[in-house]
């Protein structure tokens, strides 16, 4: 372990690199990540054993200051995408900084809720748990993918002039989600099992695909769709109750907690079936919860690397640290901890003031002209992690994300591109569906 002092300075490296990068519309923690290692390599920039600390502060800094993309420039990664609307919503009432409050209120419990968590219950709670129930983990999923297509309903069946048309329309959104989710499943499991992608991207291969499922398809839409720019007030007020916040709170580290612990199982997923859980209602109690789902999901699942008597590796960032360090002692665990609490509380500061500064010059820079750049990074991000294919597979996957915006479906259907290869997998069928595509 290296000395607390050094602990100290890379956390905080982290955070700084968290917070300058998270708040730009079509970035992702684990994307910028994973071409910092790619480009500079961990022993050049620093101390391997330090690399998990810098890692946690940039994803603390992540969790918090990604809600000012999510907010103000309507682009996020899967985990925000039942986030959008709500905070949509409020933009467009001028509210986008409230709706930031909201969610800062979120993620401060959820910060709460984590480390007491990681105190007193994860280390002897979780483990039997974990034991217990991960062998039907295969029936977790199948069961989460059936109630992501049964929790929609028929939509728009009254607008059609025959029987026909009012069969399509009602029809068309569920439809189009199953599309989206088999095609998404298809391009991931082209990606996972077959040479397409180099195998020096081993540890990013699914990144392009990840960025134009959720990063690059948003950047698109803000640059087809010229969203408007109305001023936003900046008053620190928020419309909410202590019933509304103690609700929010527990279903999103609810949904949060499913997500961290097991695998594949996404902070989008977990938020879909705490949200049905709990029933939670109105949008301030729903920004709410998203913010604690976010912060658990993304911290929490990262903090699992470090418990001694479990170590669990989820989510990019942990198979990234992981391939270099892996954390062992229970002080890098409680170091872990305090980094976690110094961490968000910076990050915090910078979100809030950083709202207030948007919501001032909101109209000062139209984010078509951002989204533009942010385009042209995303490509070059794709290029350095994965070659050509990379961009190539970027581009598929961008035009599937949009494939779901035009069936106005859930943009959490291409998580299909993970869970669809993974469940083949699972049931042990893939040299079956290998052949059935022409690929094996």
């Amino acid at each position: 372990m290296v000395p607390l002092s050094e602990i100290l300075v890379w956390s905080l490296a982290g955070v700084l690199f968290g917070a300058v990068i998270s708040w730009i519309p079509g970035f992702h923690i684990f994307n910028i990540m994973a071409l910092l290692v790619a480009v500079f390599g961990v022993g050049e920039l620093m101390p391997v054993q330090a690399f998990p600390f810098f890692a946690i502060g940039a994803i603390v800094a992540y969790a918090y200051v990604s809600a000012i993309s999510s907010v103000y420039f309507s682009v996020a990664d899967e985990s925000a995408v039942f986030l959008l609307f709500p905070t949509q919503r409020y933009l467009l009432l001028g509210r986008g900084h409230e709706a930031v409050l909201l969610y800062l209120i979120g993620a401060v419990a959820g910060t709460l809720i984590l480390v007491l968590s990681a105190l007193f219950i994860f280390p002897k709670v979780l483990p039997p748990i974990y034991q217990a129930t991960s062998p039907y983990i295969t029936y977790f999923l199948t069961a989460i993918v059936v109630f992501m297509f049964m929790s929609e309903w028929p939509k728009e069946g009254d607008r059609g002039k025959t029987p026909l048309q009012r069969l399509w329309l009602a029809w068309r959104q569920i439809l189009g989600g199953m599309l989206v989710f088999f095609l998404s499943g298809v391009l991931g499991f082209a990606v996972m099992n077959t040479n397409l992608l180099p195998s020096t991207s081993a540890y990013t291969r699914l990144t392009p695909m990840f960025i134009g499922f959720f990063g690059m398809s948003w950047v698109l839409l803000n640059i087809l769709s010229n969203p408007p720019m109305l001023p936003q007030k900046v008053d620190d007020k928020v419309e909410s109750s202590v019933y509304n916040t103690l609700k929010a709170s527990f279903g999103g580290a609810l949904g949060g907690t499913i997500a961290a612990v097991y695998p594949i199982i996404t902070g989008g997923m977990g938020a879909l079936i705490a949200g049905h859980i709990t029933s939670q209602r109105g949008d301030d109690a729903f920004i709410i919860s998203q913010g604690v789902n976010r912060v658990i999901y993304y911290v929490g699942a990262f903090t699992l690397l470090f418990l001694p008597n479990l170590r669990l590796t989820r989510g990019a960032a942990a198979w990234l640290v992981s391939s270099v360090y892996t954390p062992k002692s229970y002080a890098e665990y409680l170091a872990a901890i305090g980094v976690i609490l110094l961490s968000a509380g910076i990050s915090f500061v910078f979100t809030y003031y950083l709202s207030r500064l948007i919501a001032k010059s909101f109209t000062v820079v139209h984010i078509r002209k951002l989204s533009y750049v942010v385009a042209v990074v995303l490509i070059v991000i794709s290029y350095v992690l994965t070659g050509p294919m990379g961009v190539l597979v970027l581009f598929v996957s961008t035009a599937i994300g949009m494939m779901a915006a035009a069936f106005n479906t859930r943009r959490s259907y291409c998580l299909g591109g993970l869970v669809l290869p993974v469940l083949i997998s699972m049931t042990g069928h893939t040299g079956e569906f290998m052949h059935l595509l022409g690929l094996g």
